[in-house]
């Protein structure tokens, strides 16, 4: 059983990490438009595959962040109206797949980044 400062903490949390992916949605936002002023001109077939791999990630990372973000609210509510319930274990699933996300991002964009200075 939580206490309500247990809970609070954990509602907290989920916000902050909520605060990070919108921070992390801008970040990708800004490499794909990266990628659109790198990409006009191009035509060596190597270049033009990591465009379109590099096109095809930051769509798919931004739908894993929208998924994300969506699961953590639904946690945050469940947290809020049930109080009294241990959120613990929804809450480290939740931190891990923040973590893992979080750091598949940062190892993008340093791929993306080694990329475009070729």
């Amino acid at each position: 059983m939580l206490t309500e400062t247990q809970n609070q903490t954990i509602v907290e949390e989920c916000k902050q990490w909520l605060s990070e992916l919108v921070s992390y949605r801008e970040k990708i936002n800004n490499l794909k438009t990266e990628l659109y002023f790198f990409a006009p001109g191009k035509t060596d077939k190597d270049v033009l595959k990591g465009i379109e791999h590099f096109h095809n990630q930051f769509h798919i990372q931004l739908i894993n962040i929208h998924d994300l973000k969506h699961e953590i609210r639904d946690h945050i509510r469940e947290a809020e109206r049930y109080p009294a319930i241990g959120h613990r274990v929804e809450h480290h699933y939740d931190k891990d797949k923040l973590v893992s996300l979080l750091s598949e991002l940062d190892n993008l964009e340093t791929e993306f980044h080694q990329f475009i200075k070729q």
